[in-house]
């Protein structure tokens, strides 16, 4: 059964740029080497992501990012079996403020949330204002 989670949460205080680089590649390497399909934006020192694939790899991976002393306040908005993946078809990619930010490839991400129940669309479209003009 696939499983998709979504949560935000800051970056911890100490968090150097060169640092949050690295997370955005590796954790963009990983998740595709484990078929995870999904979304990580940073920007404005706040991450937003969208892990979707085994559940429990998904769930193992989520207790990973909650016990990561690189960021805090950790809040899930969802979590929930899935039955048609949001992302399928794409690899797991990152956005991070401006320099990484492609409006058309954003928007494309964007369309994927489609399949969503709307609950759920909503949320991360409020979530996803935060970050990026959308």
């Amino acid at each position: 059964m696939r499983y998709a989670i979504v949560y935000v949460s800051n970056a911890s205080e100490d968090l150097e740029k060169d640092q949050i680089i690295d997370i955005l590649y590796k954790s963009k390497d990983w998740n595709n080497e484990n078929d995870i399909t999904g979304l990580l934006l940073f920007s404005g020192g706040n991450f937003f992501q969208i892990i979707e694939g085994e559940k429990k790899v998904i769930f193992d991976l989520f207790q990973e990012i909650q016990a990561d002393n690189r960021h805090e306040n950790i809040l899930q908005i969802f979590g929930k079996e899935i039955y048609k993946d949001a992302y399928n078809g794409y690899e797991s990619d990152f956005v991070a403020d401006d320099s990484f930010y492609d409006p058309e490839k954003f928007q494309d991400y964007l369309n994927q949330i489609k399949v969503l129940e709307p609950s759920a669309q909503l949320a991360v479209k409020n979530i996803l204002k935060a970050f990026l003009p959308i």
